[in-house]
């Protein structure tokens, strides 16, 4: 089934695309694709920042949903060879992903593990995208480049 037929005026663009287009296109509805594309954009924004390491911020529930925590944690100290380490750096962006990017439900982060990408972190980052009242199942590959430290993301069709 092909979503656009079911939106033909398209879905909405996040805030920030809206208040500034880079193209009169994008002033209209998002077809499908452009939906997938703009949460990839906004997830690798969300991973190629880091979050402020507070104290006591248990205390304060709201916070953690706040622009003060958006970002994902440190990993520096953290081994990819160790699966508990591996665990807790999915978890984390798992966490960092449901509080920012209100699009994405039921999200699961796994870590690909494979001889080909030594000294690199791929991730593929399943999740359902919340189109009201549908839900399209997504999938997202992460890649962090070792001489940048960035992630590029790209959804996959």
């Amino acid at each position: 089934m092909n979503l656009d037929h079911l939106y033909p005026f398209g879905f909405r663009s996040t805030l920030f695309d809206r208040l500034i287009p880079e193209k009169e296109e994008q002033l209209k509805g998002l077809t499908i694709q452009e939906l997938r594309e703009s949460v990839a954009q906004d997830l690798e924004d969300l991973l190629n920042s880091r979050m402020a390491k507070l104290e006591q911020i248990e205390d304060f529930q709201l916070v953690k949903k706040s622009i003060l925590q958006f970002g994902i944690i440190d990993f520096v100290g953290l081994s990819t060879a160790n699966p508990a380490d591996r665990d807790k750096i999915c978890q984390s962006i798992e966490q960092s992903i449901a509080a920012h990017e209100p699009r994405l439900t039921q999200i699961k982060v796994e870590m690909l593990l494979d001889g080909h990408n030594m000294g690199s972190l791929c991730l593929s980052i399943q999740a359902y995208l919340n189109i009201h009242p549908l839900y399209e199942p997504v999938v997202f590959d992460a890649f962090l480049k070792p001489t940048t430290q960035q992630y590029v993301i790209s959804a996959r069709s």
